[in-house]
C-alpha cells in the first residue's frame, strides 16, 4: 500500500477524536485565530480562499467568519465530514472537496488566498504541492502555512533532547485518540523529505527560488536544558506567509 493511501486510512479514523481536540481548541483560541488571520490577509486580494488539508475546518470557519467564500479540500472523506458538520454547528457554509494537495483540480488564479494546517510535514512531493499552490493562486495572492518540526527528533540531536524534558509531550493527546496506534504515522513521517529539513528555512528558500514577492514567517521556539546544563533553542511550530508576484 502506497504512503499517501496509507495516510487516509490513518487520518480518516483519526477524524472523531481529531474533530473534538480541533473544536476544543477553536472554542478557546477563536478570538486569537480570528485576529490572526484578519492581520495577516489585509494585504489579499478579492476572491476565494481555498483551505488545503482542512482537517475539521478550523480555518474553513475563521475565514468563513471573516466573510471569505472558502473552499475546503482535503484527501481524507471522513475529515471532510467533520469539517462540514462543525461548520454548520458553527452557521457558516463553505464549499467542500476531496482531492490530493499535490494535484489540484484547479484552474490558475483561481483563489486569492491558500491556507493550511498541519498539513506540509505529511507530503511526499512537498515542492510539487506548494507549486501547485502558487499555480491556482492569483497575482498578489497569498500563503498562509502553519506547521512545524514535528518530526525532526529522528535527524536532529536538539529535537531528541528535547523528547528526554520532564515535561515533554508529544501531541498525542490520550483524550483525543482513543487507542489509535499513532506508530503508523510516526513510521510514515520518518520517511517523508521535509522531516529531515529545518523548517521554515526550506520553506522560505523554496519559495522564494520559485519567485514569490515575499516569504518571511512568525516562529514559536521551545527552551530547554538539558540533562548537561546546557541551554537549548529550537523552533517548534512556525506560521509562513507568502505572497505571490
Amino acid at each position: 500500500m502506497d504512503k499517501l493511501k496509507t495516510m487516509e486510512e490513518y487520518w480518516d479514523i483519526r477524524s472523531d477524536g481529531f474533530s473534538k481536540g480541533v473544536l476544543d481548541e477553536l472554542n478557546e483560541k477563536h478570538g486569537y485565530w480570528k485576529e490572526k488571520m484578519s492581520g495577516l490577509l489585509k494585504d489579499a486580494p478579492e476572491g476565494r480562499v481555498l483551505d488545503i488539508g482542512c482537517g475539521p475546518g478550523i480555518f474553513t470557519i475563521i475565514l468563513s467568519e471573516l466573510g471569505y467564500g472558502v473552499t475546503a479540500f482535503d484527501f481524507s472523506s471522513e475529515m471532510l465530514a467533520e469539517a462540514k458538520k462543525n461548520a454548520e454547528s458553527y452557521g457558516v457554509k463553505a464549499e467542500f472537496m476531496q482531492g490530493d494537495a499535490q494535484n489540484l483540480p484547479f484552474e490558475d488564479g483561481s483563489f486569492a488566498v491558500v491556507v493550511s494546517r498541519n498539513l506540509t510535514w505529511n507530503l511526499e512531493q512537498p515542492e510539487r504541492a506548494y507549486r501547485e499552490w502558487l499555480r491556482v493562486l492569483k497575482p498578489g495572492g497569498i500563503i498562509i502555512n502553519c506547521d512545524g518540526n514535528h518530526y525532526s527528533h529522528y535527524y536532529r540531536e536538539e529535537y531528541r533532547l528535547e523528547r528526554e524534558q520532564p515535561e515533554y509531550k508529544d501531541g498525542h493527546n490520550p483524550e483525543y485518540l482513543k487507542n489509535i496506534d499513532v506508530s503508523i504515522i510516526d513510521d510514515i513521517a520518518r520517511e517523508l523529505p521535509l522531516s529531515k529539513e529545518l523548517r521554515p528555512t526550506w520553506d522560505i528558500s523554496f519559495l522564494i527560488n520559485e519567485g514569490v514577492g515575499y516569504a518571511g514567517a512568525e516562529i514559536m521556539r521551545k527552551e530547554f536544558t538539558d540533562a548537561e546544563g546546557i541551554k537549548h533553542s529550537i523552533i517548534k511550530n512556525f506560521i509562513l506567509k507568502a505572497q505571490r508576484a
